[in-house]
Order: structure tokens, then C-alpha cells, then sequence
């Protein structure tokens, strides 16, 4: 793999991070403020798109296999919002764990692992 291939890898996989962090953060404070108050759906979307983004960085690495889409379904039970938000949460946390773990393999080894 070229330099230029590996740069690029490795910046879309900080811009993925960053925008992941961004989407948990965002889910925080929303939560905050009440389940009643908050769609989860939008949230879900975001994640289900970024972790499509996660797949084409991640093409060929097994660890990839353990996530799923999270399956939105609208709900005004605030119960079922939490569940929903919960699982994004969780995944998403998972997910972050993964790029940060590739990236500081990248910086020690100076190689983008697949």
C-alpha cells in the first residue's frame, strides 16, 4: 500500500473518530435534557452511516463482524428511546475502541493495520 493510501486511511479513520465522539456526546446531553424530549431515531441513523464508513476503512478485518446495524424504530415510550440510545452508546463506545486501537498501532508500528 502507498504512503498517499496509508495517509488518507489513517485521516479518515480521525475524521471517523472525531465524528463518533461528536455523535456519543451529542446523545449525552440529549439524554439530559429527558427521554421525552429527544428522537432517537436521527441518532441511530448517524451511527448506522458512520459505521458503513467504519466498514469501508476496515475492509478486510474480522473485528468488524461484531457489529450490526442498530434497527431504529420510532417510539414515543421512553423506555424503548433509552434501549435504543443505549445500544448507540454501547456500540458506539466499542467502535471508537477500534479506531483508537488502530490508529496506536499505526503510530507505533508506522504501518496502517488492516
Amino acid at each position: 500500500m502507498s504512503q498517499s493510501v496509508n495517509d488518507s486511511l489513517s485521516e479518515d479513520r480521525k475524521v471517523l473518530l472525531g465524528m463518533l465522539r461528536t455523535l456519543l456526546s451529542d446523545l449525552q446531553n440529549i439524554q439530559q435534557l429527558g427521554a421525552g424530549y429527544y428522537d432517537s431515531v436521527s441518532f441511530i441513523d448517524r451511527y448506522n452511516k458512520l459505521l458503513e464508513v467504519a466498514r469501508d476503512i476496515f475492509p478486510s478485518s474480522r473485528l468488524m463482524e461484531t457489529f450490526s446495524p442498530i434497527e431504529s424504530v420510532r417510539t414515543v415510550d421512553p423506555v424503548d428511546k433509552m434501549k435504543m440510545t443505549q445500544k448507540v452508546l454501547i456500540e458506539g463506545g466499542q467502535l471508537i475502541s477500534l479506531i483508537r486501537s488502530s490508529l496506536d498501532s499505526k503510530s507505533e508500528t508506522g504501518i496502517v493495520p488492516d
